[in-house]
């Protein structure tokens, strides 16, 4: 932003110039005891998300303890429902591009920060980059799991902090219901499939995949299977990496092999599932699981802290020492356990990220949303949030605070990954793809439950090819930006570059240092001049709208 004109040397012009602005004052209908002739501080932190359940819970803790560190500060928490942001996501785009960004906002970390970066007006200016921010709360590789920082960095500039670290691809079931009908924990694929085949022998339903967050669930679904095909076919997750980065080649045998045995089974649980779940969402399923009434449900493990925080249920790990015997019964002690979860048999290898961060939108109001933003980054404040929702990507945590085994579950696994690029991938579901990309097989998925036969299989496999070539362009989209991949050029995320990042490639961070000083207006001597009336009239207009 430029900086103010020297003021006017003649006194009629201080009379004009001074009369406009009481005109726009009154006419905004804005007290000038308010405002003055500065730019105070905002006292007002608005934070745009899709908590409404487990997220609310932990960041009502979290705003108490922000507004009791900054007196007088407030924060207001505009809410948009939806499983993964599923509708939050087109909210918020349509704000940006109609210029009324909120001041901070949720997003998922990794690639759907992408979708607001190229929407924008003004792309990637249109943000405050955080590496500096970072930095400043020694948010680093050295203090935090290196790949977690690496899924929101694209070559090497950060556009949102992370603010937990969630889990993708779990398995949720209920040990009762397996004790009661003689089987063993799915604690492999032979096993879920056997056990499966169980249930509906005995006329349980064994699969629960609501139909109401619009494809999330079955998105989750999907992509477990498909990792769990890839990883068993390939012995990695490659064409998992290439599935996020676009260039997934359909007519690669092993591709489209893996893709049909990942449809096959996909339709399978989905033909054996629980009647009416098309209208539940996942908030509404999981009582299912734990009434026994249903086997098994796949999602985030933002499960466990739903289930503790309003179903008053405690979610324990499979792998438990103290919950299964060799044999693969439950132990009596374990007898009052009524919800475990578990990687998607086949995929334990690796530690699918999902972890919420937050944006702030350049502009008047920056300086309060990083106020805020840094607060819920810090470490502090991570032992506070991550006690009610997922788990720290803090790398140093040594006691186990957290509400359920299964959150210190799920820490412990990142920490045992901690070291080994390839061991991570980032739900695709959730946050791993673009926005449009994300909606569009969300959406189809929806569309292959609904006609799920052969003919439905064929639609779907047509409609892929153009889902993934979408996905390619928003890619080299970003790449034209010089954010074309995850990491740095030393440190891709998963230890995978895409083919159009070779090795001459260089490592572009942006120095946001600039970018703060452009974006973040810090007023002490305000000069009466026209350019002063443009930034008056705009912090009036984002006021009304607020």
């Amino acid at each position: 932003m430029e900086k103010p004109e020297a003021p006017p040397t003649k006194s009629g012009g201080y009379k004009k110039i001074i009369a406009i602005v009481v005109v726009i004052i009154v006419i905004a209908g804005i007290g000038i005891g308010v405002y003055e002739f500065t730019h105070p501080a905002k006292k007002t932190v608005y934070f745009y998300s899709w908590w409404a359940s487990t997220g609310k819970v932990a960041l009502d803790h979290v705003i108490s303890s922000y507004e009791a560190s900054h007196p007088g500060t407030k924060v207001e928490q505009t809410l948009k429902p939806g499983a993964a942001g599923v509708n939050a996501i087109g909210a918020i785009l349509t704000l940006m591009k109609t210029g009324k960004s909120p001041d901070t906002f949720q997003s998922l970390y990794g690639p759907q920060i992408l979708s607001y970066v190229e929407t924008a007006p003004g792309g990637s200016n249109s943000f405050v980059k955080m590496n500096s921010v970072a930095n400043d709360i020694n948010l680093t590789t050295s203090t935090v799991f290196p790949q977690d920082l690496y899924a929101g960095t694209f070559n090497g500039t950060m556009f949102s902090l992370p603010v937990d670290l969630h889990q993708g691809g779990v398995l949720y079931f209920n040990p009762q219901l397996l004790a009661a009908n003689h089987l063993p924990a799915p604690i492999n694929y032979t096993l879920l499939l056997s056990d499966t085949a169980a249930l509906e022998a005995k006329g349980i339903t064994p699969w629960i995949i609501p139909g109401n967050d619009g494809g999330y669930d079955q998105g989750e679904l999907w992509e477990s299977l498909f990792l769990r095909f890839d990883n068993s076919t390939c012995g990695n997750a490659t064409l998992y990496d290439k599935f996020m980065y676009g260039t997934l080649n359909l007519s690669n045998s092993t591709a489209s092999k893996i893709i049909n045995e990942t449809n096959d089974k996909f339709i399978s649980f989905q033909k054996e599932s629980y009647t009416g779940e098309s209208s539940m969402t996942w908030t509404q399923a999981l009582p299912k699981i734990l009434d026994k009434k249903a086997g098994f449900e796949v999602d985030v493990n933002s499960y466990t802290n739903y289930a503790y925080d309003y179903l008053k249920t405690t979610t324990y790990p499979v792998n438990s020492t103290y919950v299964y015997m060799n044999n693969g019964t439950l132990k009596p002690t374990a007898h009052n356990m009524t919800l475990m979860s578990m990687d998607f048999p086949g995929t334990s290898k690796y530690f699918m990220i999902v972890s919420d961060s937050i944006a702030v939108p350049s502009g008047s109001t920056s300086a309060n949303g990083l106020t805020f933003a840094k607060f819920f980054a810090s470490y502090s404040d991570q032992k506070i949030f991550t006690k009610w929702k997922a788990s720290s990507y803090y790398n140093n945590i040594t006691t186990d605070y957290y509400n359920t085994p299964s959150q210190w579950a799920s820490y412990q696994q990142a920490k045992a990954d901690a070291n080994t690029p390839s061991d991570w991938v980032i739900d695709l579901d959730a946050g791993g793809l673009f926005a449009g990309p994300t909606t569009s097989i969300e959406s189809k998925l929806l569309g292959l439950v609904g006609n799920p036969t052969s003919s439905g299989v064929n639609t779907f496999n047509k409609q892929l090819p153009s889902i993934i070539s979408n996905e390619k362009s928003d890619w080299l989209a970003a790449n034209a930006l010089g954010y074309g991949f995850m990491g740095t050029l030393s440190h891709p995320f998963g230890g995978y570059l895409p083919p159009w990042i070779s090795n001459n490639t260089t490592t572009t961070v942006t120095a946001d240092n600039t970018a703060h000083g452009n974006n973040i207006l810090t007023l002490n001597t305000i000069y009466i001049t026209a350019p002063f009336i443009s930034l008056f009239l705009e912090s009036i207009i984002m006021i009304g709208r607020k």
